[in-house]
């Protein structure tokens, strides 16, 4: 073979090398690479919080139980990184036999889409959110709802943990962001994307993804690693609610009043329209009586790391 015939011998196997691979005496084709399977969300786990000083409440808002604007320390805890789940709720129930208050009296709130207005549903409860012809099926990744304050408490103690106070709550949302509305900033869309489930006024249903409940962790979390601080559904806390609890809120690690009518609840929900008392912000507040149910309803959790103050307990012993 002359030299030219041998350099063009030598590229053609040149150019075959990025799609075949030598074999014992002849040319073998390489298997294409296996698709990447994305990796299964990691439910149930927590996430540290590192203690420090924060901004409580809102200068700018309307509400004035989010006012004085105040500095608050707040020990480290760990807490869920997202909102507990239907799966995790029913291991609770396996093991203990629970049963919820919404199960107990026989019926809870549900959302009428049709009156735009909620309703007594019988027969809802939290194994059928949207009433007795409904269920879990495909839902075990979901917040659990329809849970009362004394059902969140019953599952927090027997998990060996305890519901956040108002304080951890919106610290953790904060994520050490100064003044920002939401868990993720300032401004409501990034890249043009929704961060969180939540009504938005003008737009089609579903704007951010989903009419109703989101599976756990469908948005990104904050800065600390928390998913759906912001929407999906109110979350229960430990306190007491009192309008003027801000004027007299202690500096270090508060947990609320001493006694009141009505828990705190943080955070919106998928109901929230933006448009309206902003639920979805950082610093709202809301309450419910704590044996009040509904379909937006959920909790999570925190468990202390460490305790500077006397006080990380319940006030009064009966509430836990």
């Amino acid at each position: 073979m002359d030299k030219t015939k041998l350099i063009v011998f030598g590229a053609l196997l040149l150019s075959a090398a990025g799609s075949a691979v030598w074999g014992p005496g002849l040319l073998r084709k390489e298997k294409p690479p296996a698709p990447l399977q994305p990796k299964p969300k990691q439910i149930g786990r927590m996430v540290h919080i590192p203690g420090g000083v924060f901004r409580m409440g809102n200068e700018l808002s309307n509400d004035a139980d989010e006012q004085p604007v105040h500095d608050v320390f707040v020990d480290s805890f760990r807490m869920d990184e997202h909102e507990v789940t239907n799966r995790q709720f029913a291991r609770f129930v396996a093991q203990t036999n629970y049963v919820t208050t919404a199960e107990q009296r026989g019926w809870s709130h549900v959302f009428d889409w049709d009156r735009q207005e909620w309703a007594r549903r019988d027969g809802a409860d939290w194994r059928h959110p949207g009433g007795p012809d409904t269920s879990l099926d495909g839902r075990d990744d979901y917040p659990v709802v329809h849970v009362s304050w004394y059902d969140a408490a019953a599952y927090a103690r027997w998990s060996g943990k305890q519901l956040p106070t108002e304080a951890q709550w919106e610290y953790a949302a904060r994520a050490g962001l100064r003044d920002a509305n939401f868990p993720w900033g300032s401004e409501e869309l990034i890249d043009g994307n929704y961060q969180a489930n939540y009504r938005q006024h003008g737009q089609p249903a579903g704007a951010d993804g989903f009419v109703t409940l989101a599976p756990a962790k469908s948005f990104p979390p904050n800065r600390f690693g928390i998913h759906d601080v912001s929407g999906n559904v109110w979350e229960w806390c430990r306190d007491w609610y009192d309008a003027d609890y801000y004027q007299v809120c202690p500096a270090e690690n508060p947990s609320g009043p001493d006694d009141g009518q009505t828990c705190v609840q943080r955070g919106g929900s998928f109901l929230s329209p933006e448009n309206y008392r902003f639920g979805h912000y950082v610093s709202t507040r809301s309450s419910r009586r704590p044996e009040e149910t509904s379909q937006h309803v959920g909790f999570r959790c925190v468990r202390p790391i460490r305790s500077r103050t006397a006080r990380h307990d319940l006030p009064r012993s009966s509430r836990y």
